[in-house]
């Protein structure tokens, strides 16, 4: 009786979902969407006070200036800023936008802007959005601020069913990371929006990079977000709704930007990002700029159906090819393939240094990835290639630790993504050196020239990666992890506890490395 019943319960469960699968199915097949209204990056202003600023740089005439971002309360500081000195444009372009403490301020901030007249557009992938779609049609109700969302569900309701339904396209998501002001001046990187990427999370805090930009390489940022904000993957928040779909009026919004703004005066993250030394840097015109030529390489937005046109991988490749004596890779999800390791090999065979940074097993915040990774860590390390992988509970002073994009937090997980070669040629951007970065999602970065910042990251580096990080080594016949700084070696996975090596394990076993 009792296996009847559990049959009959089984039953009826596969049967609902059954249901709702054909439900879904039936409702996404027809869905037919207008062509969005084509919009593109509006002209430079002269007259702002930025404007000006960039004016008195010659350098400018014949450079592109970087600024490295290693510090979270910098990274959200020069955003706050950069947001508030907007006079004509806002072009945002995020994998994730949370709806927390920073992506609330930083929303703020583009309302106030869209109230001073500025154009906002924001483009964000439809990956976080679920439960926020009201909130964010709220927004855009703003006649200065448009929302498109790139790769959406047609089924807002039921996400997860709509998402196994259409997995193929649905899968292909848009992983680019943008910011750009009047089209004068960009943001690079590796950061999201969100309380973990900017020193504002009380459990966990990325360590990340990212770079603001001058010169011409803006335009480039500005044409490949025109090129995905009008492209058929892209739809506007209000086609996915009806349009008596019930929002908030003008007025209302207003006063619930007025309520935060008044909740946030006394905010203790706000009193830390005033000790922000970009801003202090900016304040008493000391901000140094690193002037260099850059290139902008990025993936179509259609990746998935164009592959007779190159990627951002084919560009990385061609990187690669200028090392002469070493590189050095970051990357938090590093799943190399068999190819991508035979690769690291032969640079190795032939006299190059090769080192790898990523997470550890503790530090991780995707175990499946690092499944995928564990198959091949073996085989580099025997060969020769330096993997470093990071710790994951540091405790530092801060007071006294120099600001570094390898940590953050005293519970910090890698998210920097760069690579260093012969320590004149630098790569930052959102590429993960795994399958899902190479084959489905899309990506952006910027390829800098410039010997004496290549240089100071990667000196950077070498002093600090002993604190930061376990050295991997084959010893007595099998891998171990070396704390350097405390001469202690271990035989297994440092810092995990016994479920996340068992879960790793099984998981590395899996047919999944195309989908890491």
């Amino acid at each position: 009786m009792f296996v009847n019943r559990m049959l009959k319960a089984s039953f009826s469960v596969y049967g609902s979902i059954l249901l709702l699968l054909v439900l879904v199915s039936g409702c996404s097949s027809h869905h037919v969407y207008p062509t969005a209204p084509l919009e593109y990056q509006l002209s430079k202003p002269d007259d702002t006070l930025l404007a000006q600023y960039l004016q008195q740089l010659p350098e400018l005439e014949t450079h592109n200036g970087i600024y490295p971002l290693y510090d979270g309360l910098d990274a959200f500081t020069s955003r706050l800023l950069m947001i508030g000195s907007a006079s004509v444009s806002i072009d945002l372009q995020y994998y994730l936008y949370h709806d927390d403490e920073t992506g609330k301020l930083l929303t703020l901030y583009l309302y106030n802007a869209a109230e001073r007249g500025v154009r906002v557009r924001l483009l964000v992938d439809d990956m976080t959005t679920k439960g926020r779609d009201l909130s964010i049609l709220n927004l855009a109700a703003h006649p200065n601020i448009s929302i498109r969302i790139f790769n959406p569900a047609n089924e807002r309701t039921f996400r997860n069913l709509a998402f196994l339904n259409n997995f193929s396209r649905l899968n292909h998501r848009m992983h680019n990371k943008s910011l750009t002001i009047d089209n004068l001046v960009s943001v690079v990187g590796g950061r999201n929006i969100g309380d973990e990427y900017y020193s504002a999370s009380h459990s966990v805090e990325f360590g990340d990079f990212d770079v603001v930009m001058i010169g011409e390489v803006v335009s480039k940022v500005s044409e490949q977000f025109d090129l995905y904000w009008n492209s058929s993957q892209v739809r506007p928040i209000e086609q996915l709704f009806s349009s008596n779909t019930d929002i908030l009026t003008a007025s209302e919004i207003q006063q619930y930007f007025s309520d935060y703004h008044q909740s946030m005066l006394e905010h203790p993250y706000l009193i830390r990002l005033t000790q922000s030394e970009f801003l202090h840097q900016m304040l008493n015109d000391q901000l140094v700029w690193y002037w260099s030529d850059a290139e902008l390489i990025y993936d179509l937005p259609n990746k998935l159906n164009q592959l007779d046109e190159p990627t951002l991988l084919d560009d990385l490749n061609l990187l690669f090819k200028k090392t002469n004596d070493e590189m050095v890779i970051l990357s938090p999800y590093f799943v190399p393939t068999d190819k991508g390791t035979e690769a690291l090999i032969s640079a190795v065979k032939q006299g190059k240094k090769v080192t790898i940074i990523t997470n550890s097993l503790a530090a991780t915040d995707v175990l499946a990835v690092h499944a995928g990774y564990i198959n091949y860590r073996e085989r580099l390390v025997k060969a020769g290639v330096t993997i470093y992988e990071m710790k994951a509970f540091l405790h530092k002073d801060k007071a006294k630790t120099k600001k570094s994009m390898l940590t953050g937090s005293s519970r910090s997980s890698l998210h920097a993504k760069m690579v260093a070669i012969d320590k004149q040629h630098l790569f930052v951007g959102s590429f993960n050196f795994d399958p899902r970065s190479a084959w489905l999602n899309t990506e952006m970065g910027v390829i800098i020239d410039n010997s004496e910042l290549t240089q100071s990251i990667v000196e950077g580096i070498d002093n600090s990666i002993a604190k930061w990080a376990y050295l991997l080594k084959y010893k007595d016949e099998q891998l171990q992890w070396w704390d350097i700084q405390q001469n202690i070696y271990y035989q297994q996975e440092p810092e995990a506890n016994w479920w996340q090596r068992f879960s790793a394990k099984f998981l590395s076993f899996l047919p999944i490395e195309s989908q890491l």
